[in-house]
């Protein structure tokens, strides 16, 4: 295809755009105000209910536990001193509980050392009581017998109070609501938060460290919304000052804010309309990326505008010419952008989707607004008698540096390549040590005040970020009532407490499940004896137990068995989180489960659980979202060019910073994320940009008759000062990420930046001189550049 052949087209579109601008302005405006107003409706969430479809066996499984056990979210505070058992802080633990109960929607009840069910025994058999029922009391001595009463009980210590007595839960557990967690985080956990943290319980004989599903993603949600805010704000300031610098003109600085804000206004606010809800966390990368594209389209208009302008003098056919020049090239550069960012779909996972959509969108956005208004509003204004020495070229200093660069580059041609091809083989060489963790402290990092507040709690004996639940589900019913089962179900238990990740306070593995409440109330009935705590052989006094606590304790009963008595689960506690190590316990410990239980349905669910599937997503995610880019953008590439070798010769320096990227990851530990998964396909897209401006430009040029070197030197002399520019306001504001306390923004940050400037290097470079040596193209008549 003839690159002077759709350059034309370009000139009659540019011609026809001057001649009806104002009926172009008035249309954009319009859809800039109906795509603006729905900005009020655009809802953002940042819930891990959006990383499955319904379909997926993970989903189903959750689905299905929350049915019968309600939902795994609670308010949970765990509380710090010198000794809870202290008065004062069993007083402020028993208001805390009686605050929470009557200020938090939603509010079921508090389980806490003031608030505790217990089976203790009696002359008539047992009865469930409070051992504070009647309050806290004043006598040292009876306290202490309270104390030591709690403490003895297995099903006690070290689960709901430390063995030393130092650390201690509060936990508030809630009624069922619709809406998940994003309902929860929004409507109930603030609520929470302002009981917690108000001057009533502020003391120095005590510490409350609060969390809870709903609860952290509210305090996610408050540190996201905030680093979005900064993010986005500081990449417009940068934008702004990216502009002033480069063009100088009140003209060039307002159309790209007007396309900037209209484009990424109204695809958000038209998105909102369709109701698709945003995701918080990644909601920064296509407000930047707009922005930072439709200022680096726009240079290209006004550098190419200002070229032919210095030359000729007259203003309207300058803007023609520069839309005849550049309109192709932009356009397609904006095609294989959207490609690579459409490639994101292919990744199965719904933030990462909707991210790859939004962004697209994005792209396509400012593109109309810019192609639309800078040509007409560059149109306005008069005409002016050009400079003699201009005339011919139009080329000013920097313009001409660039042509001495390109012609040092050509001389050291095989110098390039060889340095190059070591360069990236020792690079090449980290992307093996890449290793996928949706560790959440890691994603965010511990300058968050709530993530270290976590990490702090990690330390104790009891506090735990991280848990799952093992599933064993008959068909029949009652069949849990054999005892057979039951043991079984505790021999789980040990294997779960013997697992590489299984938290253990003082040697006694966080695992819980019905066992314990049999246990205790058997050893309740047989007046506390120590070898009472077990399950009964014998299956009528199981069954009698099991009825003797349901009919006392029906809701702490029912928290652990269904009503048919045939699903049961294991709640197992995390010392932490470690992506291989997890996946290897999750393995194991069903493979356990099916050996003790083989007629049984064993399932797997939890955060955690949601984390490891995420791993393989992300791999699987990554690989089907680079290649379909890879494959899309080398198609056209061999289809714009109209050759096969010319698509595969521009794809080589645009591997180049995908290979830099997987390097640094690998040799610096940055682990794959969620967010760090969109980085390799960007920068596939956006680097291939520069690749096919130049390709293009050297193409063009060769049309014209010049020789290899002449046509690449006069296309470094013409768009390499434009090259650059546009990818320094490219890093630019991803170099604001690099100032964020969230890790994930700051590896997105620094990864991109490396990204795009070893794509602008291997377009100075590879690019050139694999043109040079290899010469795809057949130039026609040869006539020698003035230079």
């Amino acid at each position: 295809m003839q690159i002077s052949t759709l350059n034309k087209f370009f000139a009659r579109t540019g011609a026809f755009q001057i001649t009806h601008r104002w009926v172009f302005l008035v249309a954009i405006l319009i859809i800039t105000i109906l795509g603006s107003t729905g900005l009020s409706r655009l809802t953002l969430s940042g819930s891990e209910e959006s990383w499955f479809e319904d379909w997926e066996q993970v989903k189903v499984d959750s689905d299905h536990f929350e049915d019968i056990f309600g939902s795994e979210d609670s308010i949970m505070i765990l509380v710090e001193a010198d000794d809870v058992f202290a008065p004062e802080v069993l007083h402020a633990i028993k208001k805390l509980g009686e605050r929470l109960v009557a200020e938090v929607p939603y509010a079921d009840e508090v389980t806490s050392i003031t608030d505790l069910s217990v089976p203790i025994g009696n002359e008539e058999g047992f009865e469930i009581s409070n051992p504070f029922e009647d309050g806290i009391p004043s006598s040292s001595k009876e306290l202490q017998e309270k104390k030591d009463f709690i403490l003895g009980r297995q099903s006690i210590r070290n689960y709901l109070v430390s063995d030393d007595a130092k650390e201690t839960w509060v936990l508030l557990s809630l009624e069922p609501y619709e809406g998940g967690i994003d309902f929860a985080r929004i409507n109930i956990a603030p609520y929470a938060e302002k009981v917690i943290f108000s001057d009533e319980f502020k003391s120095d004989s005590y510490t409350f460290k609060p969390t809870g599903l709903s609860y952290s993603e509210m305090e996610e949600d408050k540190v996201t919304e905030k680093e979005c805010k900064l993010r986005v704000l500081s990449g417009f300031v940068v934008m702004l000052l990216c502009l002033v610098l480069f063009v100088r003109s009140l003209r060039g600085v307002i159309v790209p804010l007007i396309a900037t804000l209209g484009g990424i206004g109204c695809v958000l606010g038209f998105s909102a309309y369709l109701g698709i809800t945003g995701d918080s966390n990644l909601i920064t990368l296509p407000i930047l990326l707009g922005m930072a594209l439709s200022v680096g389209y726009s240079i290209h208009y006004i550098n190419s505008f200002r070229m032919f302008f210095r030359q000729t003098g007259h203003r309207k056919d300058s803007v023609v010419k520069a839309v005849e020049e550049t309109g192709w090239p932009i356009l397609f550069t904006v095609i294989t952008t959207v490609a690579s960012l459409i490639s994101f779909l292919f990744a199965g996972i719904g933030p990462i989707r909707w991210v790859g959509g939004i962004s697209a969108s994005i792209v396509l956005a400012v593109y109309m607004y810019v192609i639309i208004l800078i040509p007409i509003l560059l149109s306005f204004g008069k005409d002016k008698t050009p400079a003699p020495s201009q005339m011919q070229t139009g080329a000013t200093k920097a313009d001409m540096q660039f042509y001495r660069l390109g012609g040092k580059i050509l001389d050291h041609s095989h110098l390039v390549c060889i340095v190059s091809a070591v360069i990236l083989i020792a690079a090449a060489s980290g992307i093996f040590k890449i290793r996928v963790n949706m560790d959440y402290v890691k994603m965010m990092g511990d300058k968050i005040p709530y993530v270290a507040r976590t990490l702090s709690m990690l330390d104790g004996k009891l506090g735990s970020m991280y848990d799952y639940n093992v599933v064993i589900e008959f068909e029949e019913p009652d069949a849990y009532k054999n005892p057979e089962r039951m043991k079984q179900l505790e021999q789980l238990e040990q294997a779960a407490g013997s697992l590489s990740l299984t938290k253990v306070s003082s040697g006694t593995p966080r695992v819980q499940s019905i066992i314990r409440l049999i246990k205790e109330l058997n050893r309740t009935l047989n007046y506390d004896e120590e070898a009472y705590y077990a399950i009964p052989d014998d299956e009528d006094m199981l069954t009698q137990l099991m009825f003797l606590y349901e009919i006392s304790d029906s809701k702490t009963f029912f928290n652990w068995i269904d009503p048919d008595y045939k699903m049961a689960y294991i709640h197992v506690e995390l010392s932490k989180y470690d992506s291989s190590s997890i996946v290897t316990d999750l393995e194991q410990i069903k493979a356990k489960a099916i050996e003790l239980f083989p007629d049984a349905k064993i399932s797997v669910v939890g955060e955690v659980v949601n984390y490891a599937e995420m791993n393989s997503k992300l791999v699987t995610g990554e690989l089907k979202s680079f290649i379909g880019s890879f494959i899309i953008i080398a198609l056209l590439l061999m289809i714009a060019f109209a050759s096969v070798r010319t698509g595969l010769i521009g794809m080589i320096p645009n591997i180049a910073p995908v290979i830099i990227i997987g390097g640094i990851m690998g040799f610096c530990s940055f682990y794959l994320d969620m967010l760090t998964m969109t980085i390799m396909p960007m920068i596939l897209g956006i680097a291939v940009d520069d690749t096919i401006h130049f390709t293009n430009h050297i193409k063009f040029q060769l049309e014209k008759g010049y020789s290899y070197r002449d046509a690449i030197l006069v296309s470094f002399r013409e768009i390499g000062k434009t090259m650059g520019m546009t990818t320094f306001i490219l890093c630019a504001m991803f170099f604001m990420y690099t100032f964020s306390p969230m890790a994930c923004l700051y590896r997105v940050g620094l990864l991109a930046i490396i990204g795009l400037g070893t794509a602008l290097i291997a377009d100075y470079t590879i690019t050139p001189v694999l043109m040079y040596i290899i010469k795809p193209f057949k130039n026609m008549t040869i006539k020698e550049e003035t230079k």
